[in-house]
């Protein structure tokens, strides 16, 4: 061989190598495919602004509890007659403030501190000599109140607040799962994908070797040195292997349409070159001993029964009767001047004080009686869904990993399927050129081998999307290459 040919064949070598490595470093990571999903997917941010909203709506909880400021200011005035006062007089002027802070406790304590300020104007009257016409009056009153029975002791404001956690923790958990879900399909479309490719790759390889069979006994028969009954077993294997390689095809498309989908991107769009199945790593993939977690949906069944609990506590409480036990202080102050009011209301010489109790009871006992029994129920069909969940998703587990584990077998044996059909291809090839054997029997290994190939790359696509479906359980490790 000349030198030229020898640097010619050298630079084309380098050449192909170098598109090697490029369509390498070119090709889509499954990392960076659900990133794109993360970004472009509004189907999937819809899920996590609704798991984040819920998250954040459930800080409303802890609002029961905490204290709260009033304030008030009112303006007018009163014009009717006071008939049992001596003093007449046209009309009243009044202007009302008020400041304080309110909190319920989590034992049921009910508590308001505040102070009122009043003024007051007599208009028309004629009053004593040296009685001023306008007045303050000054009020700091504290106000107490415990309930007993229905309510008692904060039964029902602790399961509210339990109410709006676990309801908002149902919700989180529910687009959390929707969320999840949404990323492991994609997941699975990407290995669905990457493995149709690969598919077609073999069919197309597959198809040429069943090409080279027609033609080879083609020729053999028309220099009538074989028979044409080979003829028509290598056109019957042509049109089966371009029947495969058409459904390798159709599988491919329709995978890229799934694909395309998660990207929101039209169904016919091109997709780029994906990772090839890393089939070593894959036959090293470990089984699960134990369940990472539990999944989402089990969560939410579990907020849920937390949910109808409170709620038939809530019932329960509000169709009691009330008991509640307070009582009410405040100290007063009376001047035509504001200061001096304020001064005075902080002496006890005119203070003002009640205890006293308050009863309800609902007298429709039937209806009070069905609401108590019905929410009940509710609480104990809520608590045997979630217990079902719980059982389901034991049974999934199991299912789970028993498929994995018999995948993994499958891979294995698929594996050693392709290594003794390669290694009878490669030692018929050795026999062709030592002159012991048919170019059409090497053909016909070449076919085996293909086929061989289309089984593996179907065993490890099982594999993969079984570790997909291990990210569902929460601490669950990476899978898929």
């Amino acid at each position: 061989m000349k030198r030229s040919d020898i640097l010619k064949f050298s630079s084309l070598g380098l050449i192909f190598i170098a598109l090697l490595a490029s369509n390498s470093a070119s090709a889509l990571s499954l990392e960076e495919y659900l990133g794109q999903v993360k970004q472009e997917s509004s189907g999937y941010k819809s899920t996590r602004e609704q798991a984040e909203a819920s998250s954040l709506k459930s800080r409303e909880a802890d609002l029961i509890f905490t204290p709260r400021l009033f304030a008030n200011a009112r303006f007018g005035h009163d014009g009717k007659q006071q008939f049992a006062s001596p003093i007449t007089y046209d009309r009243l002027n009044m202007q009302n403030y008020s400041l304080g802070i309110s909190q319920d406790f989590n034992f049921g304590l009910q508590t308001k501190l505040s102070y009122a300020l009043d003024k007051t104007e007599v208009e028309g009257a004629t009053l004593p000599a040296g009685m001023s016409d306008t007045f303050w009056t000054a009020t700091p009153t504290l106000e107490l109140a415990m309930p007993l029975w229905g309510n008692g002791f904060g039964r029902s404001a602790r399961a509210n607040e339990e109410v709006t956690r676990q309801q908002n923790l149902a919700e989180k958990f529910g687009a959390e799962a929707q969320s999840q879900s949404y990323l492991v399909e994609a997941e699975a479309a990407y290995w669905r994908l990457a493995t149709s490719q690969e598919v077609v790759q073999v069919q197309t390889r597959a198809l040429k070797q069943a090409q080279s069979i027609l033609d080879y006994v083609s020729r053999k028969a028309h220099m009538n040195l074989g028979e044409n009954a080979d003829v028509l077993q290598a056109k019957a294997l042509v049109e089966a292997t371009t029947y495969q390689l058409q459904l390798a095809q159709n599988q491919e498309k329709a995978a890229r349409r799934v694909f395309n989908t998660y990207l929101n991107k039209g169904a016919e769009e091109t997709a780029p070159a994906l990772e090839s199945v890393n089939y070593a790593n894959l036959e090293k993939v470990s089984v699960p001993t134990a369940k990472p977690g539990d999944r989402y949906d089990v969560k939410a069944a579990e907020a849920q029964a937390r949910l109808a609990k409170s709620a038939s506590t809530l019932v329960a409480e509000r169709n009691k009767p009330t008991l509640d036990l307070y009582g009410t202080y405040a100290m007063n102050g009376m001047d035509a001047e504001l200061n001096e009011a304020m001064k005075q209301a902080g002496k006890t010489e005119r203070d003002t004080a009640f205890v006293g109790v308050r009863l309800n009871i609902p007298l429709n006992i039937s209806a009070t009686s069905d609401a108590k029994a019905g929410a009940l129920k509710a609480e104990r069909a809520a608590d045997l869904s979630y217990q079902y969940k719980q059982f389901t998703q034991e049974q999934d587990w199991t299912n789970l990993v028993q498929q994995l584990s018999e995948a993994k077998e499958n891979l294995r044996l698929a594996t050693n399927i392709v290594n003794a059909q390669k290694a009878k291809l490669e030692n018929e090839r050795g026999r062709l050129r030592q002159g012991r054997t048919t170019t059409y029997q090497v053909l016909l290994f070449e076919q085996d081998f293909s086929q061989s190939e289309v089984s593996r790359v179907q065993a490890a696509a099982q594999i993969l999307g079984l570790q997909a479906q291990i990210k569902l359980y929460q601490a669950s490790p990476e899978g898929g290459k």
